[in-house]
């Protein structure tokens, strides 16, 4: 693998205001993937390097497992809504072979573990891959929670960050140079769990931006904006996973719906633009990197 296949992290950490749960999980993808940082949904070949380290995270999740030849894994596995009015769901990463889906989400936040959000996990997968096992993976700091409720053919593990930091280091410990790099700075972004993560931020590029506007706020003004001349809009959110999006398309959705009877915005319905199932290009900046975009389209009758 050449060196400059990977992003160097700090560059990263300047070019986009991630939080610190973005950060470490495109951090540990690129590793994963040997690369850089892939779009999302998108199904590829783990590098040998992170294929030995997803083999060790299995077996720390539950125990030895048989392999039935090499996986494909997904950064932001999608999981569509079943219906308008569901948000649909997001695992941080997807490992899939023909019989099995092994689902891993991520968390570095204690504040970011949402209620529903892993039994929401299972019920999709189920929904949309019937006939493979599904597995899933909670790997987060400390946390008090209650975990799924246990389901046929179904399996379910918690593994704190500690526990893989080993992992992490027999792996790349003795990698290339820029794995060497994205394997510290990563160590440095977990270890910097529960301080103010603003402050480490600007502590490594030197930098404090002030809060943008509320991106809730942004892609209201965009779909009025829409509703007035039926130019199709999409909201730039760089900072977001799909999970985000999906959680800011129902939202947006379900404001549209609150509006008056006869207000134009009735007409504007809020979609997923994915590079992969929509066709055309993207129109923003994070659509391009990610695949994924919220567009906003004006339709004849009201939508929402």
């Amino acid at each position: 693998m050449k060196d400059v296949a990977i992003e160097n992290p700090l560059h990263l950490l300047g070019r986009l205001r991630l939080g610190r749960e973005e950060y470490c999980q495109r951090l540990l993808t690129m590793l994963i993937v040997g690369g850089p940082y892939p779009r999302w949904n998108r199904r590829t070949r783990p590098s040998p390097q992170g294929a030995a380290f997803l083999r060790s995270l299995d077996e720390l999740s539950f125990g030895p497992t048989e392999w039935n030849g090499p996986p494909l894994f997904v950064d932001e596995f999608e999981l569509r809504p079943r219906h308008d009015d569901e948000q649909g769901g997001a695992p941080d990463y997807a490992v899939l072979w023909n019989e099995r889906l092994w689902m891993i989400e991520l968390k570095t936040e204690r504040s970011s573990h949402r209620q529903g959000q892993l039994s929401g996990y299972y019920t999709l997968a189920d929904h949309h891959h019937p006939g493979l096992a599904v597995d899933l993976t909670y790997l987060t700091p400390p946390l008090t929670f209650t975990p799924p409720a246990s389901r046929d053919g179904s399996r379910f593990a918690h593994v704190t960050w500690t526990r893989i930091l080993p992992l992490l280091e027999e792996i790349w410990g003795e990698g290339t140079n820029v794995e060497r790099h994205v394997l510290t700075t990563l160590r440095a972004a977990l270890e910097s769990i529960g301080s103010n993560w603003s402050d480490w931020r600007a502590q490594r590029v030197g930098v404090r931006r002030d809060e943008p506007p509320a991106v809730e706020d942004t892609a209201m003004t965009l779909a009025e904006a829409t509703a007035r001349d039926g130019r199709q809009r999409a909201v730039d959110h760089p900072t977001a996973d799909l999970d985000q999006l999906q959680h800011l398309r129902l939202t947006l959705r379900q404001a549209i719906r609150t509006s008056p009877e006869q207000s134009p915005i009735r007409h504007v319905m809020p979609w997923l633009w994915s590079a992969t199932t929509s066709g055309g290009t993207a129109l923003t900046a994070s659509g391009h990197d990610t695949g994924f975009e919220l567009r906003l389209s004006r339709y004849q009758k009201p939508v929402c």
